[in-house]
């Protein structure tokens, strides 16, 4: 690589953008793309915890230029909390595969790539705007109607992988099925749990904090119970803020930094859980997880049913509470909005964790 790659979107300028299009990395390259002038817009500032986001409003040389005038590049977050999570989980590497040799395979609508460059802990992406479609707000909670939208989605987003042995360009993927990822995460989790406790503890149910205490040695046994049923292609980070609705609630997904294998409710219950505030997700549970398993049996998964695919939604609650036990323990909030955030997915997931009496699963 001729030019280094930038610490956070600010530092592109019209040169250095014009070599990543050009050059494309992992993405095709446009060769003739020249930028002549560029103004670049932070996005997403307490929302991207794991990048930095900014919107390019590009004036190309040619007039005729066959790429958007706005495009919205990502690097690695500057947050050493976050940088610290990132590098355990190997996210930059993970998305800058996605978009590589992943995103053709998928039904799930996501924004095309034009340049995607991964260089150990710093990378580039470069994707298309899907302007005037917008995120949803995780704190305010998903609508009934974005709710739908996304889970149908997941399903369809599972559906061609559901079940199926990974071929060899999908090996990529980390894998619940990987018992070094089960032992990885279970120390890491282990070791970030006391520093989870003090900072958010006195906040969340005593009988959660049990549950989740009593789950994270059995971390191991909740992996076998995952692997011994079908494995899917799954997002892991999949909330409101990583999809864009249209007005239509037509919905498209970004992100895809946590990608992995595992089990398809596993998706579903962060969704559900974090996304849906209490009183909605009570009143309309029962009815996604059911659209979820609908979209699946009509995607070809005659086998998903929702009995068996409730039990596991509410297994994977204790999964979810164990995970952001370790992200969130490092993760800074250094705003009034990302500290709503934090509280909102907490208090769901908890709610959520405690009417499903998923301490059933640990007792």
């Amino acid at each position: 690589m001729n030019i280094p790659l930038p610490l956070e979107p600010i530092n592109l300028t019209p040169e250095t953008l014009t070599f990543f299009v050009q050059d494309g990395g992992f993405a095709q390259g446009n060769e003739t793309a020249e930028v002549a002038n560029l103004s670049i817009e932070p996005l997403a500032p307490g929302t991207a915890f794991l990048g930095s986001l900014a919107r390019l409003d590009i004036t190309w040389t040619d007039r005729n230029c066959s790429l958007p005038t706005r495009l919205v590049a990502k690097t690695p977050t500057t947050d050493p909390g976050g940088l610290s999570v990132g590098k355990m989980l190997n996210v930059w590497e993970r998305e800058a595969m996605f978009y590589a040799r992943l995103a053709h395979q998928i039904a799930t609508p996501v924004p095309a790539c034009r340049a995607n460059f991964v260089d150990g802990n710093q990378a580039l992406l470069i994707l298309d705007d899907l302007s005037p479609s917008a995120p949803g707000d995780q704190v305010t909670g998903a609508t009934l109607d974005q709710a739908r939208s996304a889970v149908i989605a997941l399903a369809q987003l599972h559906a061609p992988f559901w079940g199926k042995t990974r071929t060899p360009d999908l090996m990529w993927v980390p894998g619940i099925d990987n018992h070094q990822t089960a032992f990885g995460l279970q120390s890491a989790i282990s070791e970030s749990l006391p520093r989870f406790l003090k900072r958010f503890g006195d906040g969340l149910p005593s009988k959660g904090i049990e549950w989740l205490q009593k789950f994270v040695p059995l971390l191991g046994s909740w992996r076998d119970d995952v692997v011994s049923k079908p494995l899917t292609i799954a997002h892991a980070d999949y909330r409101v803020e990583n999809m864009l609705f249209a007005a239509d609630n037509a919905v498209s997904v970004i992100d895809w930094q946590t990608a992995m294998y595992t089990g398809g409710p596993t998706d579903l219950s962060f969704f559900i859980a974090t996304n849906l505030e209490v009183q909605l997700r009570r009143d309309y549970e029962n009815e996604l997880i059911q659209l979820y398993v609908e979209t699946l049996n009509q995607a070809g998964i005659p086998e998903a049913a929702f009995a068996e695919i409730k039990k596991d939604y509410e297994h994977a609650h204790l999964w979810w509470m164990s995970m952001l036990a370790n992200n969130l323990s490092s993760i800074e909030t250094p705003d009034a909005r990302s500290t709503a955030l934090f509280d909102a997915i907490l208090t769901r997931l908890y709610s959520a964790a405690i009417e499903s009496e998923c301490g059933r699963f640990v007792l």
